[in-house]
């Protein structure tokens, strides 16, 4: 829904009441700290362990070419799961963790709250991905197949100005002084969007000689569009004001529009019974819901490797290449993540709108007591003069393409040291999610049945500074790209978590020897 884009990302200043202003405060905390559905993510990376040879599945998600000549032969995941939160503007600084906060029942302070006044733009990020069933499966030496199944839910206030930004202080009851002050042209991005895929990865072995080798890989994906929201503003002049509810002693704010060009759009979840096959198989499929599309990537990895003899083995008289170890020096991999978008176009779920106006305004407490995601479109076109020919019932969101650039280095037989760089490319005023940039560096140790990483990187476009931790065993894995936010460390600008289970992961094996009868001796007659 629209409102709920604006809410809580672009005005939290603007709960309408205030009596809500108390729970302007917990959801400012709580942002924060904590990712909801409806984001990534959308910038789910998992740094701990995209880059690890023993992965399986989960390194699909930052390269396709990844699982030719992987530490696996088969590769079987249950789940994996990643929930999280971040910003550039807001950071916690509390004595205490706001899980311990909400457990004790204490107050939440203004003064947990610390700006970042640094005159750039702001963004506001929250989101979630669940990696559903899914295989990796090595054909011969050469090839290999996945099959990917994942749903992702994300929200995002991008490209938001720090004056407007700041206008949260006045519902927090602590600065009048932003009220009745002009804003002059404001763009802004807020998007929301669920969405599933069935992915189809395939990649090969195209370069093996010497110390050269190199593979390449597609995914192919079809997407389903569960439900999605989004409001741009280009050039717009605003003011927010505070206005007594006519028969009442509270107050509530009014942003005037001077002038605004707004494309606001919304894709509803389309009604479904559960226990009809036909309904599910075709929300599942795309048949039934608001939009579906088309999404690919596409990766390649060079490896260096030493001419080791320790990766030479003999086997029956034969030698052998050892499949069951790492030999690279050096790795680089290339992708292009995420090329694609939903083409949101069911008629009776979709609703758009690109209308230019001015001397308008919006009462932030009307649109509140709206009750369905149409009564508030309702108001927002009544207010603007929206005609009904204005309507249009279709519009695009753009997955979050990145440009992913990853290099591992071995420093020892059980040593890595990575370097992840993921820049995103989608223009800011694009309609869909965005990838935040980020680069960071990630040590491991790595065995096969036993994993630490520990990633620390610039994110939020190389502007905050995070440090993560991850532990894999057997099959189990849980980290975080952003530890301080859990533990609260540092004055945290946000905080993720993630979790993963496989079965049925089997390692490469080496052939064995056979063995062979000692040769019995003819006895003379």
């Amino acid at each position: 829904m629209i409102y709920s884009i604006i809410t809580p990302f672009t005005h939290p200043y603007s709960l309408c009441m205030k009596r809500n202003i108390y729970a302007v405060k917990i959801a400012l905390g709580l942002g924060l700290f904590a990712q909801t559905l409806l984001p990534e993510t959308a910038q789910a990376q998992q740094l701990g362990i995209a880059s690890s040879n023993f992965a399986g599945t989960n390194s699909l998600y930052t390269n396709p070419s990844a699982i030719a000549d992987s530490r696996h032969k088969f590769y079987l995941s249950l789940f994996s799961a990643e929930f999280g939160a971040t910003n550039n503007y807001l950071r916690y600084d509390a004595p205490m963790s706001l899980l311990k906060l909400a457990r004790k029942g204490e107050e939440f302070k203004s003064e947990y709250i610390q700006e970042n006044l640094n005159g750039k733009q702001k963004l506001v990020m929250a989101g979630a991905d669940f990696r559903g069933p899914a295989f990796t499966w090595q054909l011969s030496p050469l090839h290999s197949i996945a099959v990917t199944t994942r749903v992702r839910a994300a929200a995002q206030a991008n490209n938001l100005s720090e004056e407007v930004a700041r206008l949260y202080k006045v519902a927090d009851g602590e600065d009048d002084s932003f009220l009745y002050k002009p804003y002059t042209g404001n763009n802004m991005n807020l998007n929301a969007n669920v969405f599933s895929e069935l992915g189809l990865s395939y990649a090969r072995v195209v370069l093996d000689q010497g110390p050269h080798f190199v593979k390449a890989g597609i995914t192919l994906k079809r997407l389903n569009g569960g439900s999605a929201a989004f409001l741009n503003l280009e050039d717009t002049d605003l003011q927010a004001e505070e206005r007594m509810v006519e028969g009442s002693d509270e107050a509530a704010y009014v942003v005037k529009l001077d002038k605004v060009h707004a494309r606001y759009g919304y894709a509803a979840m389309p009604d479904f019974d559960a226990a009809e096959s036909g309904d599910l198989l075709g929300l599942l499929l795309g048949g039934k819901s608001a939009g579906s599309g088309w999404g690919t990537d596409l990766g390649f990895t060079y490896e260096y490797r030493t001419n080791n003899p320790d990766y030479q083995i003999t086997r029956n008289g034969q030698q052998f290449t050892d499949r069951e170890q790492n030999k690279y020096k050096y790795r680089l991999a290339v992708s292009l993540m995420d090329i694609g978008s939903i083409h949101y176009n069911n008629p009776e779920l979709v609703w758009a709108y690109d209308v230019t106006r001015t001397n308008k305004e919006v009462n932030l407490s009307e649109i509140g007591d709206a009750e369905t995601t149409e009564e508030m479109l309702d108001y927002l076109n009544g207010q603007m003069d929206v005609s009904e020919n204005e309507k249009q019932t279709s519009f695009r969101a753009a997955l979050p393409t990145a440009l992913n650039i990853n290099v591992d280095y071995r420093l020892s037989n059980r040593l890595y040291a990575n370097a992840t760089l993921i820049q995103g490319v989608r223009g800011r005023n694009a309609i869909g999610m965005r990838q935040n940039s980020l680069f960071a560096i990630t040590p491991r140790a790595e065995f096969k049945k036993f994993e630490v990483a520990m990633p620390v990187a610039l994110q939020n476009n190389y502007s905050v500074l995070t440090v993560g931790a991850m532990v894999r065993f057997l099959n189990f894995y849980v980290g975080s790209d952003n530890i301080g936010g859990a533990l609260n460390l540092g004055k945290p600008y946000g905080a993720n978590a993630y979790v993963g289970m496989s079965l049925l992961p089997l390692l490469q094996r080496n052939p064995k020897e056979q063995k062979t009868s000692p040769a019995t001796t003819q006895q003379p007659n």
